[in-house]
């Protein structure tokens, strides 16, 4: 069953965390001519989002098992996971082979996965008690 307010909250985590990256990207790479560049930095904010979707959706994938600290270990290697999936993807359709950008989509995945995690574990400690 889908989570939606973890879904929102990544979605819009990602969302966010896109528009950090285009400004360091639009910056970095094209010295701040944003206008001319605005389908490539587009496209860059709209992986962003796709992760935070992805993740929001990722809520049942567990990698790790364990007691005390299962829940944050999963979420924060789920979440270099899913950065660095999406980050690979960028990676080989960008023209420019922007290492910083994937290197940031990584700890965007870590980011994003963690926050939603950290707003949507009242309601999951409740049902399992």
């Amino acid at each position: 069953m889908v989570d939606y307010k973890r879904l929102i909250i990544s979605t819009i985590s990602g969302a966010i965390l896109g528009v950090f990256c285009i400004l360091g990207v639009g910056y970095r790479l094209f010295g701040g001519d944003y206008a001319s560049n605005i389908v490539y930095l587009m496209g860059i904010w709209a992986m962003r989002v796709l992760l935070g979707l992805a993740i929001g959706l990722a809520d049942g994938i567990i990698l790790l098992k364990g007691d005390k600290w299962q829940k944050w270990l999963n979420a924060g290697v789920r979440g270099i996971l899913f950065g660095l999936l999406f980050s690979a993807t960028l990676i080989m359709l960008d023209p420019y082979l922007s290492f910083e950008t994937f290197g940031a989509g990584i700890a965007y995945g870590l980011i994003i996965d963690l926050v939603a995690t950290f707003f949507t574990r009242k309601k999951k400690e409740k049902a399992e008690k």
